[in-house]
């Protein structure tokens, strides 16, 4: 007997449309980019694309890794979703600090600054990485379906003190991938980025 996949929630459909606007807009964003401007940086300190999008590449599987663990614990435990999530306090202030454009400066934790010298990474296998990154979001988005969120705790994984629950974390992701996406388009419309 064939089983029925869960329905999915409103609050899932939100992440995939959330989800559709970050690829979309990563696509505008870095599609065509030559060499010179994936790496062309304002200033020292400040990022380059390459250094963005490696950025967000650390932060995300820091992310997703022990989101799918979680989910497919709580799946084989039956924990039924009861339709009444709620963000946390942590994770409502979380995502309001990273929604674009940035209302605090929040420097990069240690361990997921990109470098700061050196060559940019290879431009098509990082932006393959990020690519890859955003198919996971989706499978964990689609993995969460008909489960309590609201039950599952995260912790972070740049601060074992702060804690949220799967649903906190997966709107956590998408915000900072908006947040550095807008970086990058202030980037896209520096007097000084190349033209090619």
């Amino acid at each position: 007997m064939a089983t029925t996949a869960p329905a999915t929630s409103p609050l899932l459909r939100g992440f995939q449309e959330q989800l559709d606007a970050v690829r979309a807009d990563a696509a505008r964003l870095t599609d065509g980019l030559s060499v010179a401007q994936w790496a062309w940086r304002p200033k020292p300190g400040k990022w380059s694309a390459a250094q963005i999008v490696q950025h967000l590449n650390a932060i995300g599987r820091s992310y997703t890794d022990p989101l799918g663990a979680l989910l497919a614990e709580a799946r084989a435990r039956g924990s039924a979703d009861r339709g009444d999530w709620r963000p946390t306090l942590t994770g409502r202030l979380m995502v309001w600090s990273m929604e674009p454009p940035p209302r605090v400066k929040l420097p990069a934790p240690p361990g997921y600054r990109p470098a700061e010298d050196g060559p940019a990474p290879d431009r098509e296998a990082e932006l393959g990485r990020w690519r890859a990154l955003h198919d996971e979001v989706e499978r964990l988005v689609h993995a969460a379906a008909g489960l309590d969120l609201r039950r599952i705790r995260f912790v972070s994984p740049l601060s074992r003190l702060v804690r949220m629950n799967a649903g906190d974390a997966l709107a956590l992701l998408l915000a900072h991938e908006r947040r550095h996406l807008w970086q990058m388009r202030r980037l896209r419309e520096h007097p000084g980025f190349p033209a090619a």
